[in-house]
């Protein structure tokens, strides 16, 4: 029951047919889902929160410019008579004038040339400040989680590699924290292979996990190589580079730390096809000492590998 617990991971045998690998480089999942409802089933926090800050910033900035547009339709339709102190002697201008002061009363400004002349536009102009402020209050939110939102950024090699390894062979890749002023401490990796094995004369997708030679650490101020030494218990025992193509193996990583800075777990997941598993290769060390005896790693190198013969 144990080991097949530790098998399964959430993909079982239906992605038998897929040809595209089951985890993207951005450690997402490459699994398309038809939803009962896209509403539904859609969290607009988590998109706001997870999405490129590109695409976040054209949001605020369309959001912002279509609800002044809005309002400045409601100032100059209304008649810009409502409105003390606009200069405009053009209909284009005079919508300007009625836009900038949408601007100014949305962000609370009031610079003070024009103000309202009469009720209706003082209502629209309080309805319009209490959009703004919950407006700002909204996007003031949303830039605090994506800023406190804590997130593993792991640097991994760009390829995989089956080394040499204490007189047999290994497959191992390196990784190493992205970001140099955040401390990830505790770090637990796992490894699983999901490769195509034949049973009763039909191909089927099966998840192997990989025992490594070390699983854990306590720091993480350096590089670490993961080593999955290929012995008699290993799922890859006997395959050579073609039949690891022919089985299709993808090496599926889950990372859990804790990260200090946050107080809080931090996780990241990536994964390695056979394109991008280098067979007869052998890691170029990243690590110099100084002339004052310091260590000194240069991960320029971090995916710099020779060719080797096994």
């Amino acid at each position: 029951m144990k080991k097949k617990e530790e098998n399964e991971l959430g993909f079982g045998s239906k992605t038998t047919g897929q040809k595209s690998r089951l985890i993207n480089k951005d450690g997402s999942f490459n699994i398309n889902r038809v939803e009962q409802s896209r509403w539904g089933s859609t969290s607009v926090y988590h998109s706001l929160i997870t999405m490129p800050w590109r695409k976040f910033n054209l949001i605020v900035f369309t959001y912002f410019v279509i609800i002044n547009l809005l309002f400045a339709c409601l100032y100059y339709f209304s008649g810009m008579n409502g409105l003390k102190g606009w200069e405009a002697t053009t209909e284009g201008d005079k919508f300007l004038e009625a836009f900038f002061f949408s601007t100014q009363t949305f962000s609370t400004v009031g610079f003070g040339r024009i103000s309202p002349g009469n009720n209706l536009a003082s209502g629209i102009a309080a309805i319009e400040s209490l959009v703004g402020l919950l407006g700002f209050a909204l996007a003031t939110g949303l830039l605090y989680g994506r800023f406190s939102r804590p997130v593993a950024r792991m640097l991994f090699s760009k390829n995989a590699i089956i080394a040499p390894f204490k007189e047999a062979t290994a497959f191992q890749f390196r990784l190493a924290n992205k970001i140099r002023n955040s401390q990830i401490t505790d770090i637990t990796c796992r490894v699983t292979v999901a490769l195509f094995e034949i049973e009763n004369g039909i191909k089927v997708r099966r998840f192997r996990p990989l025992e490594l030679e070390i699983k854990n650490i306590i720091f993480f101020p350096m590089t670490w190589t993961i080593n999955h030494p290929i012995n008699e218990d290993s799922p890859l025992w006997g395959m050579n580079a073609e039949a690891l193509k022919e089985a299709d193996v993808e090496f599926l990583i889950s990372l859990i730390g804790f990260d200090d800075t946050f107080s809080q777990t931090v996780n990241a997941r990536h994964s390695f096809t056979h394109e991008e598993l280098i067979y007869g290769a052998k890691f170029i060390t990243v690590f110099e000492t100084t002339a004052r005896g310091q260590t000194t790693q240069d991960l320029r190198k971090i995916n710099d590998y020779e060719l080797v013969k096994l």
